[in-house]
C-alpha cells in the first residue's frame, strides 16, 4: 500500500510539473530514481520526450551518457508502465538499442533531435579512441513474478549489459535514496581474527597491531563468512547494506572485468590463493578494542560502526556469491586493514590513498561543507532547491515552495564555465571541477580556498547562483524549439561562458553569442577539411581553442577573472 502511495505521489508531482500522461511521468520517475537526478535535469537533458511526446525516440526512452576524462558510461533506458513482461518487448529493446548505437541507425529510422544528440556524441566519443561502457535499463511497472524467471534469465544471460527491473526495484531504490539523508543507527561487530597456522607454540599470532598517534591499526586474515556476517548485521540493523559503504568511494560497479575476474577466483580450483591475489578490505572504525592475548583459542576485535573504505567491489562479489551459494566461501579468507578513528581529514585520506584503482565521488566529499549549506539557503530562498546529497531529488520539498531543483555538481560545473572561465573543462572533466573545489575547502593555500572555505561573506553564493541562472536560460533557449543550428545542441557550456564574458541582458545577447559560435564551428570545420581531418562539435567544444576563437571573434579579454571582488 505504502508503495503505491509513494509511487502515485510522485506521478503525481511530475505530471503537474511537465504536463505529461501517466506513462511519460512513470519514465520521468524511473530515469531520476536509477541515475539519482532532479526531475528538471532529466525532463531537460536525459529523457527523450520532445515536445510532451515520445515520438521518433527509436524505442529508447532515456539516453544518460556520464562522460569523464578517464571513462565514460552511456545509460540506455527502456521504460514501460505495464505491469506484463514479454519476451517480444525485451527482445525490441535489445533490438533497438543495437540498431542505433551499435550499427548506427542502420535501418534509418527517423529520431528527434534527443535521440540523435546522444548518437553523435556517442560516435565522437567512440571515434575519438575512449571505449564507452553501456548499462542497459529496462523497468516495468508490473513484478518479476516466478512465471517470468526463465524469461529474464535467458535476456540478462544473452546481454551481459542488460539489467531488468520491476516496481519493487524501483520503490526500494528511491527508499534507498532517501535513506541516504536518515542517520545510520549504530553497529557493533566483532571481527573474529584467524590464527597463524605458521607460528603454533605457545601464543600463534593473529594480528598485527600498532598506533599512530591517536590512531590504532590491526591487519588480520578473516574468513570472507565472517565478512559476510558483517553486511548481515547491518541490513538486520539499518535495513540495507550500503551504509556499511563509505560516501567517498564509488558505487559497486556490478560486473566489470575486475569483478568478474574476483568472482572467477573464488570459484575456480585455486581460490585458497584468494588473499595473495586480492588487495583486500579497509576499515575504519569509530572504536575498537583489541584483546591483549588469544582468548580460548580467539581473537575477537569489537568494533562500533565500522565502515569499508577499500574493498568495495570485492566485498560485493563476495556478498553475492554467499547470498548465491555460501558453501563456495568455505576456505576463503580476505586481508583486513582495520583503522581506529573519528578524524574526518584521515578518514579522507585514508580513503583517498587506497582507492586507488576506481575515482572518489567527490559529489559526496563535498556535500556537506559549509558552503554548500549556504548555498542550498540561497536557492531555496529564491525557490530553487539546491540538491548537494544522494537522494535529495526525493524529499519533500512541497512545504518549501520549490518551483525546481538543480544538481550541486551541475551548478559547480556551470560556475567553473562562466566565472572561472573554463569551459572547455566544465565540459570534458565534471570529476576534475569536484575535486578542485574538494581542494579547496580544505587546503588553505589553495587559490579558490577564499570562495569554498564556507565563509557566510564568501562571493561565492552570489556566484553560483548566478552561474545557474545562466545555466537554466542556456538550456530552456536549447529545449524551446529545433535549434536551425545543430551546435546548439553541444555548446551549453559555451554559450553560457560567452553570455557571462558579455554580461548585461542574456535574451539579448544570446543571439550575438550563438551567431558567434556558429561562424567559428564552420571555420573549424574547414580548417580540419583542408588538412583532411575530421571535425566535432563534441571536440572542438571540449578544447581550450574553441573558447580562444569565441573570445577573438567578440573581441573579449582572455581569462579576465573575476571571482574575486575588486576592492
Amino acid at each position: 500500500m505504502n508503495k503505491e502511495l509513494f509511487i502515485t505521489g510522485y506521478l503525481d508531482r511530475i505530471k503537474n510539473k511537465f504536463n505529461l500522461s501517466d506513462d511519460l511521468a512513470f519514465e520521468i520517475l524511473c530515469i531520476s530514481a536509477f541515475l539519482d537526478q532532479s526531475f528538471d535535469e532529466v525532463m531537460q537533458n536525459i529523457s527523450t520526450i520532445e515536445n510532451g511526446t515520445g515520438s521518433h525516440d527509436g524505442g529508447i526512452d532515456g539516453i544518460y551518457i556520464d562522460e569523464d576524462e578517464n571513462e565514460c558510461t552511456m545509460h540506455i533506458f527502456q521504460i514501460k508502465h505495464g505491469k506484463g513482461l514479454g519476451d517480444t518487448v525485451l527482445s525490441k529493446f535489445i533490438n533497438d538499442y543495437r540498431n542505433i548505437f551499435v550499427y548506427d541507425n542502420s535501418t534509418n529510422l527517423p529520431l528527434n533531435t534527443k535521440v540523435n544528440t546522444g548518437l553523435v556524441k556517442y560516435k565522437d566519443i567512440v571515434s575519438s579512441g575512449k571505449i564507452v561502457d553501456t548499462k542497459l535499463y529496462f523497468i516495468f511497472a508490473g513484478e518479476k513474478d516466478k512465471q517470468y524467471d526463465d524469461l529474464i534469465k535467458r535476456h540478462l544471460d544473452e546481454n551481459e549489459n542488460l539489467k531488468i527491473y520491476d516496481i519493487n526495484d524501483l520503490y526500494n531504490k528511491i527508499d534507498n535514496l532517501i535513506s541516504e539523508n536518515k542517520k545510520r543507527k549504530d553497529v557493533k561487530f566483532s571481527f573474529m581474527a584467524e590464527k597463524s597456522n605458521i607460528s603454533l607454540k605457545h601464543d600463534p599470532q593473529a594480528i598485527i597491531s600498532f598506533q599512530i598517534q591517536n590512531i590504532k591499526a590491526i591487519n588480520f586474515r578473516l574468513k570472507a563468512l565472517e565478512l559476510c556476517k558483517l553486511l548481515d548485521e547491518e541490513k538486520s540493523i539499518n535495513k540495507r547494506i550500503d551504509t556499511a559503504f563509505s560516501d567517498n568511494i564509488r558505487g559497486f560497479l556490478r560486473y566489470n572485468k575486475t569483478n568478474k575476474n574476483i568472482k572467477e577466483t573464488i570459484e575456480s580450483d585455486f581460490a585458497e590463493y584468494f588473499p595473495f591475489l586480492n588487495n583486500g578490505i579497509t576499515i575504519i572504525s569509530e572504536q575498537i578494542k583489541i584483546p591483549r592475548e588469544m582468548q580460548a583459542g580467539y581473537y575477537p576485535i569489537e568494533t562500533k560502526n565500522p565502515v569499508i573504505v577499500n574493498g568495495l567491489q570485492t566485498t560485493n562479489v563476495i556478498y553475492d556469491i554467499y547470498q548465491q551459494d555460501r558453501t563456495k566461501l568455505d576456505g576463503i579468507y580476505v586481508l583486513i586493514r582495520l583503522y581506529e578513528t573519528n578524524e574526518q581529514d584521515v578518514i579522507d585520506k585514508i580513503t583517498d590513498a587506497t582507492n586507488t584503482q576506481s575515482p572518489i565521488n567527490f559529489r559526496d566529499k563535498i556535500s556537506n561543507r559549509n558552503f554548500n549549506t549556504y548555498t542550498k539557503t540561497l536557492f531555496e530562498l529564491n525557490h530553487v532547491g539546491y540538491l548537494a546529497k544522494r537522494g535529495d531529488t526525493f524529499e519533500n520539498h512541497f512545504s518549501k515552495n520549490l518551483n525546481e531543483s538543480i544538481h550541486s555538481d551541475m551548478v559547480l560545473k556551470f560556475w567553473y564555465a562562466t566565472f572561472y572561465e573554463m569551459p572547455e573543462v566544465a565540459k570534458n572533466s565534471k570529476s576534475k571541477i569536484l575535486e578542485e573545489v574538494y581542494d579547496s575547502t580544505v587546503d588553505k593555500s589553495h587559490k579558490l580556498y577564499k570562495l569554498f572555505n564556507g565563509e557566510k561573506d564568501s562571493p561565492i553564493y552570489q556566484q553560483l547562483l548566478e552561474a545557474y541562472k545562466i545555466y537554466k536560460f542556456v538550456v530552456n533557449k536549447r529545449n524551446e524549439k529545433t535549434p536551425e543550428s545543430d551546435f546548439i545542441n553541444y555548446a551549453d557550456e559555451l554559450i553560457s561562458y560567452g553570455l557571462y564574458k558579455l554580461e548585461g541582458e542574456l535574451e539579448k545577447n544570446y543571439e550575438k553569442v550563438c551567431k558567434t559560435i556558429k561562424e567559428i564551428t564552420e571555420e573549424e570545420k574547414k580548417f580540419l577539411e583542408e588538412k583532411s581531418l575530421t571535425y566535432s562539435h563534441n571536440g572542438y567544444f571540449k578544447s581550450s581553442k574553441s573558447r580562444y576563437d569565441l573570445n577573438k571573434k567578440l573581441n573579449l579579454a582572455e581569462n579576465a577573472l573575476s571571482i574575486f571582488p575588486q576592492n
